[in-house]
């Protein structure tokens, strides 16, 4: 309960930042640079963002045994959705779309969240990768007394990003993670094999090099899909950026939204940090939160359509299920939890 007060605390936190932020930036000269962009160019977005969400599939195939490439391309659809829409709870997106991959995919429960750890961990490798690239980007922007200012920055918000990619390699940590996700899978009556290693499921991953390199390849490719549609939307805006702008840009704004993930959508985090990076590449801060509020915009367009085709998913599983199913999950969710 404490946690749940504590997390609606930073959200409404976070949005009365934006709020703030958004009046300072002016409420009519926001709408204009919206309405700039327009429905086409929100469509077009879409279609930029619908190829990274491609190549991201595609990378987690890289890193799954067991599963179709349509399966993973769905299943990262549908992670994105929920990140987007759902992700109140962190981590939701990643639990639904191993779930998803699992039932979807065929591939089994162990297997499926075995890749997903191994492809948040490789995405997650390529995105320090990707912000030191933005950096790189954003430094003939600065003179000396700001590129030392936004190293520190930069450094600052990589380190929880390589911390997550060290704790997907700790076995006592994938041990643990093995057995929350079990009694988790209890309440909501899912079956799971108490002879699976998790740790050893993502080892035997990562003893696949040529695979996990292939993954990162892809995502680091996937990465850069985002400065592309800044670029797009900057322009119909009428702001100063080129596309190198459009990567630093986004490249730091993604790092922003990593360091800060425990704030619910990112709020306030992801408006701050486009008028802070945005001033530096020239923008108003009106075009900064236009820009931020157009790729809100993208992800209820996009994120939509999977989230309800995964409601839809699970109300056929559970219609399926007996009374003596459904009466048997609840008896070991309560023993479990007792025990």
């Amino acid at each position: 309960m404490i946690r749940k007060f504590g997390t609606t605390v930073v959200f409404l936190g976070g949005v009365a930042l934006a709020a703030g932020l958004s009046l300072h930036a002016g409420v009519k000269p926001t709408l204009q640079a919206i309405g700039a962009v327009g429905w086409s160019g929100l469509l077009e977005l879409c279609a930029v963002q619908m190829v990274s969400v491609v190549l991201c599939g595609l990378a987690w195939w890289a890193v799954t045994d067991g599963a179709g490439a349509g399966a993973c391309l769905l299943s990262r659809w549908i992670r994105d959705g929920a990140t987007n829409l759902l992700g109140f709870i962190p981590a939701m997106g990643e639990g639904v779309s191993a779930r998803a991959l699992a039932l979807i995919g065929g591939a089994g429960a162990g297997a499926a969240a075995a890749s997903t750890i191994v492809d948040v961990a490789v995405e997650s490798l390529s995105q320090v990768i990707y912000t030191l690239l933005a950096f790189v980007f954003l430094f003939p922007h600065l003179g000396v007394h700001e590129a030392r200012k936004w190293g520190l920055i930069v450094a600052a918000s990589v380190v929880p990003v390589l911390l997550m990619v060290v704790i997907s390699r700790h076995r006592g940590a994938l041990h643990w993670a093995q057995r929350m996700a079990a009694k988790a899978a209890r309440l909501f009556g899912i079956e799971t094999s108490g002879h699976f290693s998790l740790a050893d499921a993502v080892h035997a991953v990562y003893r696949r090099p040529a695979r996990v390199i292939t993954a990162f390849l892809l995502h680091l490719v996937a990465w850069t899909t985002g400065a592309v549609q800044i670029w797009i939307a900057s322009r119909a805006i009428g702001a100063p950026i080129t596309l190198a702008d459009g990567l630093a840009l986004h490249g730091l704004i993604c790092a922003a939204k990593s360091s800060f993930f425990l704030v619910p959508y990112a709020a306030g985090v992801q408006e701050g940090a486009f008028i802070l990076v945005g001033a530096v590449l020239h923008m108003s801060p009106a075009q900064a939160i236009a820009l931020s509020f157009i790729l809100r915009g993208r992800d209820v367009v996009l994120g939509a359509p999977p989230v309800l085709l995964w409601y839809l998913v699970e109300a056929r599983r559970k219609l399926r299920r007996t009374p003596d199913e459904v009466g048997a999950s609840r008896s070991r969710a309560k023993a479990e939890t007792s025990s």
